[in-house]
């Protein structure tokens, strides 16, 4: 007799995944590419929709080119406030850039994500740091697709989001439900 897996969520929940309760529709453009980081210590939220209660163990993000060990990023999740970033649930802390042109993976408590809305959230200290993003054909929907907030470095405990404005390119990044590839 068959039976379903327990846990339908895959080992690495991303930005642009198919649990991003607005991207997967917009994918069109041109593909992923490395770019400096749109402002110094600014963060940038995304949602997902969690389909069922899973696990987060890692938070990660692709580092581009450019990196430095002085550049530094801290990666979250935040509970969903009425359709906004809310509370953080958990984040890496402010952490160094890696490597160029890897994913960089960093150890988080683990951290119970029930079913519904949550937010993924990255930023960044410096403008010269490059990742991976992507960039929609149309850029007239940004404001809809995201938030921004200004001196986040490290992450705050609540967000204080504006709509997104500043930067048309989404971040590649995400959580893994494993704590190892």
């Amino acid at each position: 007799m068959y039976s379903p897996p327990t846990n339908p969520i895959p080992p690495m929940v991303q930005s642009l995944g198919m649990w991003s309760t607005v991207m997967s529709p917009l994918l069109t453009g041109t593909a992923p590419s490395g770019a400096a980081w749109y402002s110094a210590n600014g963060a940038i939220y995304m949602p997902i929709l969690v389909p069922a209660t899973c696990v987060a163990r890692r938070l990660w993000w692709v580092n581009s080119s450019t990196v430095s060990a002085s550049y530094n990023l801290d990666c979250g999740i935040y509970a969903d406030a009425g359709g906004k970033p809310g509370v953080k649930l958990v984040s890496t802390g402010s952490t160094a850039q890696g490597t160029a042109s890897e994913v960089q993976f960093a150890d988080i408590t683990d951290t119970t994500l029930t079913p519904g809305v949550h937010w993924l959230a990255l930023s960044c200290s410096s403008t010269s740091a490059t990742l991976f993003r992507w960039s929609p054909a149309d850029a007239s929907r940004n404001a809809a697709l995201k938030f921004e907030e200004a001196s986040a470095v490290p992450l705050p405990a609540t967000a204080t989001p504006a709509e997104s404005g500043t930067s048309t390119a989404y971040p590649i990044f995400g959580f893994a439900t494993t704590a190892s590839p």
